[in-house]
């Protein structure tokens, strides 16, 4: 008898393991299901956020005029030229950092822009500002920027996209109008070069 007591009570303890274990790998995957949905949720709804905030830029932005800025290798170099000079008979995409951006960030998207328009150099630019001018030369020599890089004042564009402080896109056209302005954020490299393929295709029609 009391070898029967014995053995059932070693069954029930094993039984009510087992349910433990069980509720909590049913917990455990609960959790993960949760933290997996919130991940996603986040994701969806900062992809939202970055479409809400260039949309909004383009509805402030589209048709301003660009100011005729000069544009230079170095502050005093004397051979540069104006904007509109570059901009005669078609539309070409700029790209416009300062060297107190995320240089992550500018770094990592020049060289997905020069990917981009390997083959077609001449419908993009690139206009930075930098503080130094010899920083500005060591970071294009080591670089290898194979695009058109220009040094610009740090004030020369007085408008919305200005005060983020991040780095950014437009296009500019023959009339000095812009357009398709986008300011591309490094979390989400797909959305950034989505951009890129499509304003090519729209300077290339």
């Amino acid at each position: 008898m009391k070898d029967i007591k014995t053995f059932l009570l070693i069954i029930i303890c094993t039984i009510f393991l087992l349910f433990l274990f069980y509720y909590k790998n049913k917990i455990t995957e609960k959790d993960n299901a949760y933290g997996i949905l919130s991940h996603f949720t986040a994701s969806v709804q900062m992809r939202d956020e970055i479409y809400y905030f260039n949309f909004e830029l383009n509805n402030k932005m589209t048709g301003l005029f660009a100011p005729n800025i000069y544009y230079s290798e170095t502050k005093d170099n004397k051979k540069g030229n104006y904007l509109v000079d570059f901009v005669k008979n078609k539309p070409i995409l700029i790209y416009r950092y300062s060297d107190i951006n995320c240089t992550t960030c500018y770094e990592t998207e020049i060289k997905e822009l020069q990917a981009e328009f390997i083959n077609n150099p001449e419908l993009s630019i690139i206009l930075c500002s930098y503080r130094i001018d010899q920083e500005f030369l060591v970071f294009k020599r080591i670089n290898q920027i194979k695009l058109s890089l220009y040094r610009i004042n740090s004030d020369a564009f007085d408008w919305e996209v200005e005060k983020y402080g991040n780095p950014y896109y437009f296009v500019l056209h023959p009339n000095m109008k812009i357009s398709h302005i986008y300011v591309p954020n490094k979390s989400y490299p797909e959305l950034n070069k989505q951009y890129l393929e499509g304003v090519k295709r729209f300077l290339s029609e």
